[in-house]
């Protein structure tokens, strides 16, 4: 029997409210979600259980992390029993101890087999240095699950020279070590030629639906004054997204009863709040908890995605957003990205043109419909993501790849 392993970067629950606390950096509750998603359509294909090794996703101490050393422990979820690595958290020594005690988890994961294959989140270069490391001692199969491109990982505009100049370097190192992969599983078909990988097998996921189970326990806010029309933003807020677009687009919409409500962290959390401040009709929540994000979905008239495809890294990615939007059943307003399939040309509604008014005259166009109409648009693109997007369906995808190789 194959051993199967999960090497991710996520949040366990019972974890998470702690991190929280002790982060004073955005939490990627998007790409925990992802990875879970990833994980239990896998455990749906293989007989064996898959175990996590997990790298939590926080940034270094003392700047963005309360605490020098993580400890490593076991935690149990989705019926498993699954390892956090535990490793030096100290900025600059983080990196060296991270990669050194991935190598020794991993060794210890396929101490007692001479096959299997693992499953890696992450190609960042203290994870990527530990698997071809590892994949020197062990004849083992390894699939990379590449969501962000290295370089490509923060986008934010706050970043100094230096420090770009210092993850552009890093993900160069990255790059070097990719020999030791076997197969990939990207999000849009751009990334295998960015990445010079044709010759090796892939297959493109550009990401899984939310389990309709999530929403049973979700009570929409938001949906008792039936003339209010509230467009919602939850992602990272950088200028980049065009968070700040949709800001202005907004503050054009001359009615009252229109309500903006925005989640998250960014580089333009300072500007959001400025607008807040000055327009009551915006509300901003900040970062919160992945369940009351679904409450607002819910309770929402339109989901809005302002990031436009005017930088290059809109072909390299695809916005989780979307699927989570398209997910919730409430009509998603977009711009068209190299990285979104044309099969989703039928579900979301496209804005035309990149000024302000532009995203101003659709919000309006879709928040003035008939509710029967919106219901119609939002249950089309639910079904559509439910039916051919769930982690059963997409997972299937990169099985087949690996069952053709190993």
């Amino acid at each position: 029997m194959k051993s199967v392993k999960f090497l991710t970067t996520l949040i366990p629950s019972k974890e998470y409210d702690v991190v929280r606390s002790k982060s004073t950096h955005t939490m990627s509750d998007a790409a925990s979600a992802l990875q879970w998603h990833i994980y239990e359509g896998l455990s749906c294909h293989f007989p064996e259980k898959i175990q996590i090794i997990n790298v939590m996703p926080i940034y270094s101490y003392p700047q963005y992390y309360s605490d020098p050393f993580i400890k490593r422990e076991s935690f149990e979820e989705k019926g498993n029993v699954h390892i956090n690595v535990g490793f030096c958290n100290v900025k600059l020594l983080r990196k060296i101890s991270m990669a050194h005690q991935i190598y020794k988890e991993l060794m210890k994961a396929f101490s007692e087999v001479e096959e299997g294959i693992l499953f890696v989140y992450t190609i960042g270069d203290a994870f990527i240095q530990a698997v071809e490391k590892f994949k020197k001692k062990k004849k083992i199969t390894v699939c990379a699950i590449i969501a962000d491109l290295p370089e490509m990982s923060d986008l934010s505009s706050t970043k100094g020279k230096v420090e770009k100049l210092w993850n552009v370097v890093a993900a160069h190192k990255s790059y070097r070590y990719l020999k030791c992969i076997d197969a990939y599983v990207l999000l849009t078909e751009y990334m295998a030629d960015y990445l010079h990988i044709k010759n090796k097998p892939y297959c493109v996921v550009e990401g899984i639906a939310t389990d309709p189970v999530e929403y049973k326990t979700v009570q929409a806010k938001g949906k008792k004054d039936s003339e209010k029309r509230i467009i919602l933003y939850t992602g990272t807020l950088h200028e980049k997204f065009g968070i700040l677009t949709l800001i202005e687009a907004f503050q054009q919409i001359e009615m009252k009863n229109y309500e903006l409500q925005i989640c998250g962290m960014g580089d333009c959390e300072e500007k959001v709040r400025e607008a807040e401040k000055k327009d009551p009709r915006i509300k901003f929540y900040g970062q919160i908890s992945r369940k009351q994000i679904l409450e607002l979905q819910a309770g929402a008239t339109v989901l809005v995605n302002p990031r436009q495809n005017v930088e290059e890294f809109t072909k390299y990615s695809f916005p989780s957003k979307i699927m989570e939007y398209l997910s919730s059943g409430i009509p998603v307003i977009a711009y068209k990205l190299d990285g979104i399939p044309k099969e989703y040309d039928e579900v979301i509604l496209y804005v035309e043109g990149n000024e302000a008014i532009h995203l101003k005259e659709k919000m309006i166009e879709v928040c003035e419909m008939s509710e029967k109409e919106r219901k119609e648009i939002g249950n089309k693109g639910k079904e559509f993501v439910w039916r051919e997007k769930n982690s059963i369906k997409q997972t299937e995808k990169i099985v087949n790849m690996i069952q053709n190789i190993s």
